[in-house]
């Protein structure tokens, strides 16, 4: 006979997707550093807003096994819509959308550590966000 832990799915492992806004390097002439920045920025601000979670708990307290998927969007309309969709989702997904100062510029959003849900995935297609290319 099985038992409950045999028989269970195994879950996904807990990781963060990262969103960056491709036009701010090739369009606008930002260099790859202060891209960096901006995803620290982010991943930072994110952590630090989610810190009471269970999930984000949990990958915190893997170090050796934090996974992280860096993506990119096309341009600020994209990336808004992204947050705008991630905040409507019932209930609404975990996510920082930093936005350099003093320019009022929003760069990068960064996903709280998750399980990649269906919904994230759907909502990450619909934005246009695919896997940052080099």
């Amino acid at each position: 006979m099985a038992t409950a832990t045999e028989s269970a799915a195994p879950q996904q492992p807990l990781v963060m997707q990262i969103v960056v806004r491709r036009d701010l390097l090739d369009a606008e002439g930002w260099g790859v550093g202060p891209l960096m920045a901006q995803v620290a920025h982010a991943t930072s601000a994110v952590l630090h807003e989610t810190r009471e979670r269970p999930e984000t708990q949990a990958y915190l307290a893997d170090l050796a096994n934090m996974r992280k998927v860096v993506m990119q969007t096309a341009d600020r309309a994209s990336i808004e819509r992204l947050a705008s969709l991630l905040s409507a989702a019932d209930p609404p997904v975990p996510h920082h959308l930093w936005t350099e100062q003093p320019e009022n510029v929003p760069t990068c959003l960064a996903l709280a550590p998750n399980r990649r849900d269906s919904k994230i995935k759907k909502v990450l297609d619909k934005c246009g966000c695919r896997l940052w290319k080099g």
